[in-house]
């Protein structure tokens, strides 16, 4: 099967991917995931534990399935917002799914030509992505549970393809993190800790996913000025801030006009201007009236 990675190591580079990975679809996962949402870390999120089984067993997506490719495809570093309220990397210019999905296709036909069966992800199913990035050797899991690359840092989405095609797997890569606990300590709401997060505590979480209005007055507090996401922790990792020479892909960039609309001009937008302006958006997911109560946390709103 070496032609078979070869062409696809070729063809996600052409296709904007930073890098590509083999990991072999029955590595043990361990009951650690299992233990996090005994905890409750999922806070309200149903769907990780209904989807548990179909996490540690790649086979029940997808019959036979001998490998899992994982891919990186970088996003912004930086928070290009002009105004109050800051926007996650990843949500800061177009929809992630619409984007790679089509390029994870091309992927696919590329697979089919040497008999493999496919089935592919960004981020759109129940996969342990970040796992299998890290038995990939595309990097580490951090102390706040992110994937962390030497060239590259934190700031990529992760895509996967499972394949009943036998692939070399990569070896996977040394724990680079050491003693380091820079996320832990910056994180505003203390939810990090044994190398996992928190969701009940996670400002990412209450901007993005919670559907409660009664926040604890700890985390009312630590929302101002978070608008969408938090990225607080991957921002004082020193592998962030590390010389790179991967380049984002323009559709993945700001627009202008939401870089310099103010919150209140946010807030006050029309439901047809929000459509506009959001269409093609990660934050069209979470609507307009959630943006609203984000923006309403900030200091005189």
């Amino acid at each position: 099967m070496k032609a078979a990675r070869q062409a696809v190591n070729y063809a996600a580079e052409q296709l904007g991917f930073s890098a590509v990975g083999v990991a072999p679809a029955d590595a043990p996962q361990g009951d650690s995931l299992k233990r996090w949402l005994q905890a409750g870390c999922h806070a309200d999120m149903a769907w990780l534990e209904r989807h548990l089984p179909l996490r540690l067993d790649p086979g029940k997506l997808l019959p036979g399935v001998r490998s899992v490719i994982m891919l990186t495809y970088e996003y912004p570093r930086y928070d290009a917002r002009k105004e109050e309220g800051s926007v996650a990397r990843y949500a800061q210019g177009e929809d992630y799914h619409k984007l790679l999905a089509p390029k994870l296709s091309d992927l696919d036909e590329t697979l089919q030509i040497y008999g493999g069966k496919q089935r592919c992800f960004s981020d759109s199913g129940p996969v342990s992505e970040r796992f299998f990035a890290a038995m990939a050797g595309l990097g580490w899991i951090g102390r706040h549970g992110l994937l962390v690359r030497s060239c590259g840092g934190s700031f990529c989405f992760l895509s996967c393809i499972l394949t009943t095609l036998p692939l070399q797997p990569d070896t996977p890569m040394k724990d680079h993190c050491g003693k380091c606990r820079r996320c832990e300590e910056a994180c505003p709401t203390r939810a990090l800790s044994q190398r996992r997060c928190d969701a009940r505590r996670c400002l990412s979480y209450w901007t993005i996913e919670s559907k409660q209005t009664d926040a604890p007055q700890e985390i009312r507090e630590a929302l101002r000025g978070k608008m969408y996401g938090c990225d607080v922790c991957q921002e004082v990792c020193p592998w962030n801030h590390m010389p790179t020479s991967q380049r984002v892909d323009p559709h993945l960039l700001m627009p202008a006009r939401l870089s310099g609309m103010s919150p209140d001009a946010l807030a006050e937008l029309s439901e047809e201007d929000w459509e506009r302006l959001f269409a093609n958006s990660p934050i069209h997911r979470t609507g307009a009236a959630h943006l609203r109560r984000n923006i309403l946390a900030f200091p005189g709103s």
